[in-house]
């Protein structure tokens, strides 16, 4: 998943923490501190305010009169054992934390929330990518043979091209022939041509 990310992310970020009032300054400078610490590698950037982004947005803060709003853009995909969340219920993907004071953030667990919505991008993005339906006989016949985890631990592109292979025959013991010859091609190691 390709993400365009503001060139002038950090600028934008330092100018609107230094616009802010002490008590939200304060609680947005350790909110950013925290992203950063959860995850060395999320990449700062500008959509609405202050986001953070891996493999697709992750969380973001914005500053309002008296608080400062933490949100998860997938929140809704998140566990909330800590019961953290008060903002963006009636929002299908976000969720958010609401902070008074930096004394209220406790970063053990926000670091836990954001490597958890860090693993949410990283899974959707995974399964988007990479997910390929097995049908049901030709798994049945890779069981049988034990050689479905070697499938399965083969590479995405092989498995499409065996599984497209199957399921583009239009005849039934053509379909067969195919998944006899896959099982047997796997056994033996030899990549779909």
């Amino acid at each position: 998943m390709m993400t365009r990310i503001n060139p002038d992310s950090k600028k934008l970020i330092d100018e609107y923490i230094e616009s802010l009032p002490d008590f939200s300054k304060e609680i947005c400078i350790r909110l950013r501190e925290i992203i950063h610490f959860a995850d060395p590698e999320i990449v700062e950037d500008w959509k609405w305010g202050p986001n953070f982004n891996k493999q697709g947005m992750v969380c973001g803060f914005g500053a309002f009169k008296e608080h400062v709003t933490f949100t998860f853009f997938e929140g809704a995909s998140m566990k909330d054992p800590k019961k953290l969340f008060t903002e963006g219920q009636a929002n299908a993907h976000n969720r958010g934390i609401k902070y008074h004071n930096v004394g209220e953030i406790d970063e053990k667990t926000l670091v836990k929330y954001i490597q958890d919505a860090v693993a949410i991008n990283a899974q959707s993005i995974k399964s988007i990518e990479r997910t390929i339906i097995i049908p049901e006989d030709f798994k049945s016949a890779m069981k049988i043979a034990h050689v479905l985890d070697k499938f399965e631990q083969s590479n995405y592109t092989n498995r499409k091209e065996y599984v497209n292979w199957i399921e583009s025959a239009k005849k039934e013991e053509t379909r067969q022939s195919r998944i006899e010859k896959a099982v047997e091609k796997i056994s033996q190691g030899i990549k779909f041509s």
